[in-house]
């Protein structure tokens, strides 16, 4: 439904749209017109940024990115004021010096001071220079700006060539191209080539000044380094001569070699030092025996561990000796002989017994050798001493040399590098690094480029209609008024009875457009027959209802509720009924002066006992339609239960519908007053009038609920003044 609504908002707004694409279609047209035939020319470079045989031949991947940014590197070098200035320069020197110009100014520029300002002779003389020394003009300079004005008189300013001059890559390839538009063919093949040709000298230019800069100061860095690198290596030698180095790690080898023996030494001491105190021990326990009168043994065990020590130094001796020492050799056998006869006697249990005098020789004998052992250790900590404090030396200068050493490493590396990036910045100046070759010369086209009238104008005018079309629906879609059953059955949870199109009824009166008045304009007799057939739609919704009275009212003004109650009643009296019409809207009586009723409303007064139909005739107006009849009333600041009496005629409906097949009482709007609210209890049904121009706000919402409210006394809404694009019939 949606879909439909807003369809039939594009036919309703549909000469808009089509005046407003034809307007834009004619506008196109009358632009496309004046525009001059322009040729084109295009030439064509190999850059070689991405296809560089010297890269095959180095095996190198070509960086994608790195080429993108070579090539938008010198786009914008091509399009650069210096590269165009020159070439500007070239087409005005060309156009003052040559027969045959490519442009003719006309007699108004010709006349002008900017023409009349300058020298022509020594302009041409200027513009050479420029072009030699690769400058451009200064506005600063009174006569280079007067040259400048001069250049947009021929159109050959920087703006008016760029506006006219492509330049641009060709997708997915290695080729930058040059297009250019003109009025002439050959100019447009004449600034091709010349562009291509200025940017080469432009860019062969820059490259070498680069490279002579880079050179100097290469060269400059390159003097720098290697004096000190020098520097650095006549430090290092220096140290080494005054502290005697030749070799720092050698000498401090040859130490720590040496501290390892003595250290294993006196280890082999410290165990000898234990073994004899622990013989000279055993010899005083048993001298303390022989003291005391007992006899004492030898002790086997002492001396087989003393002949075992012996023997392990023997063995190591002449390992050092490399196993080859007779004198070595028959001490160990005597030691072993020694030692066997010990173990004999320790396995057969045999013991001799000692002397005194003999254990006192034993320990003096030990005792010697206990401080003899004593003076090795002491000998052997005091050379390892020495040689810690000499290895503590060694480091230090170590430390030195290596620290002297980095920074000549160091030195070096940094002279390396820059003496490589020398030679590069050397390479490049006599070889320059680029590879530009043109490979497409511009040429004079042959016929104009296509004007594209027909696509400008086809684009205007889709544009234009796509456009207004989305204004017009953007429009429909912001308002919030009621136009139409769908948007008032989205928008309100009410029963919808009917809905009644727009009729003029400023032209033509209720009565002619019920009754099938002739009307001359057919399109007003279209809409008025509308108006009659969803008037008896209203109709027959009322007499289906069975009710015999009815309240119509409104949540606003103006929302057509005196219009609809007379054409109600007039529909009803054409069918033949009897329909008592009284105005209730004492706020706004239109109805009574409409329908010229006697304002009677408040002054009727019968009590119930009294109440007669005839009595209530006197009241009523009689209208020139058959079976309608109208009580007006004087209206005024109040409500029905402040203005009308005890005994009033409100009360009296029952009686009177035995008498009328319909009673219409008309309401004030809801939302400003209360009186629908009093009338309500009066009748059988009520009846919401809501215009489709109405935009509902909370207020309307809040009258809504009191018609929820009603029950099965709320007979439905209807949706007036309804455009006939949106009944959706």
């Amino acid at each position: 439904m949606d879909i439909i609504y807003f369809v039939k908002a594009l036919l309703k707004k549909k000469w808009w749209i089509l005046i407003s694409t034809i307007i834009a279609i004619a506008a196109a047209l009358a632009f496309t017109m004046g525009r001059p035939r322009l040729y084109s020319s295009v030439t064509q470079i190999a850059t070689g940024f991405t296809t560089n045989d010297q890269i095959r031949l180095r095996d190198e991947n070509v960086n994608i990115f790195e080429a993108d940014v070579k090539f938008d590197n010198v786009i914008q070098t091509m399009t650069s004021p210096v590269v165009i200035g020159m070439l500007s320069y070239d087409l005005l020197i060309h156009d003052l010096t040559n027969p045959r110009p490519y442009k003719q100014l006309s007699e108004q520029d010709v006349q002008s001071e900017a023409y009349k300002a300058v020298n022509k002779e020594e302009m041409v003389g200027i513009l050479r220079n420029k072009l030699d020394s690769l400058q451009v003009l200064s506005s600063y300079n009174p006569l280079e700006r007067k040259i400048l004005e001069f250049l947009k008189l021929y159109k050959y300013d920087y703006e008016s060539i760029r506006k006219y001059l492509s330049i641009g890559r060709v997708q997915r390839t290695d080729y930058l191209e040059i297009v250019y538009m003109s009025e002439n063919p050959e100019q447009s093949a004449y600034v091709v080539n010349t562009e291509y040709r200025e940017f080469i000298r432009y860019y062969r230019s820059m490259r070498s000044e680069r490279s002579v800069q880079s050179v100097e100061s290469f060269d400059e860095l390159v003097k720098q380094k290697k004096a000190e690198l020098d520097n650095k290596v006549e430090a290092l030698r220096a140290y080494k001569a005054s502290e005697g180095l030749l070799n720092v790690e050698v000498a401090s080898g040859n130490e720590l070699d040496l501290i390892k023996q003595y250290e294993k030494g006196l280890t082999d001491e410290r165990g000898n030092y234990n073994s004899i105190s622990s013989s000279l021990q055993s010899v005083n326990q048993r001298l303390a025996t022989a003291n005391t009168g007992k006899v004492v043994y030898g002790n086997n065990n002492a001396e087989i561990l003393d002949l075992r020590k012996q023997i392990a130094d023997a063995n190591e001796d002449l390992a050092q000796k490399g196993g080859d020492d007779d004198a070595i050799n028959t001490k160990l056998k005597n030691l072993r002989s020694q030692l066997q006869k010990k173990l004999s006697n320790a396995a057969t249990g045999t013991q001799t017994a000692v002397t005194k005098e003999q254990l006192q020789q034993e320990k003096s004998e030990l005792e010697a050798r206990l401080r003899a052992s004593d003076l090795n250790m002491k000998n052997l900590q005091s050379r390892i001493g020495a040689l810690r404090g000499s290895v503590g030396s060694y480091a230090n200068k170590e430390a030195n040399v290596s620290s002297l050493q980095q920074e000549v490493t160091m030195a070096q590396e940094e002279y390396n590098k820059l003496k490589e990036k020398l030679n590069a910045a050397q390479d490049n100046q006599t070889t320059p690094d680029f590879n530009f070759k043109q490979i497409l010369t511009g040429q004079p086209a042959f016929k104009p480029e296509s004007s594209k009238r027909v696509i400008i104008m086809g684009m205007a005018g889709i544009s234009t209609f796509l456009f207004t079309s989305f204004i017009v629906l953007l429009l429909e879609f912001l308002d919030g008024s009621l136009k139409s059953p769908s948007v008032f059955e989205r928008h309100l949870d009410l029963k919808l009875i009917s809905s009644v199109n727009h009729a003029d009824l400023n032209k033509y009166q209720i009565l002619e457009v019920l009754q099938r008045t002739s009307v001359p304009d057919k399109r007003h007799k279209q809409r008025q027959n509308t108006f009659r057939e969803l008037l008896r739609k209203l109709r027959f919704e009322l007499e289906k209802s069975g009710k015999k009275s009815f309240l119509i009212t409104s949540t606003e003004s103006r929302q057509g509720k005196t219009t609809l109650t007379q054409a109600i009643a007039y529909s009803l009296s054409l069918s033949n009924k009897s329909v008592l019409v009284i105005d209730t809207n004492f706020c706004n009586n239109d109805l009574t002066m409409q329908m010229e009723a006697r304002p009677l409303l408040e002054t009727f007064s019968v009590p119930a006992d009294q109440i007669s139909i005839d009595k209530v005739r006197e009241i009523v107006t009689t209208y020139p339609v058959p079976g309608v009849e109208v009580i007006g009333c004087k209206g005024g600041d109040y409500t029905p239960s402040e203005i009308l009496p005890k005994n009033n005629l409100l009360n009296y409906l029952p009686f009177l519908t035995g008498y009328y097949d319909f009673i219409f009482l008309e309401g004030a709007p809801l939302n400003d007053y209360t009186d629908s609210k009093e009338l309500a209890q009066y009748v059988d049904g009520v009846v919401a009038i809501f215009s489709s121009k109405l935009a509902l706000t909370q207020i309307d919402r809040e009258s809504v609920q009191f018609f929820e409210s009603l029950g099965d006394k709320f007979i439905g809404a209807v949706l007036n003044n309804v455009e006939e694009e949106y009944l959706e019939l």
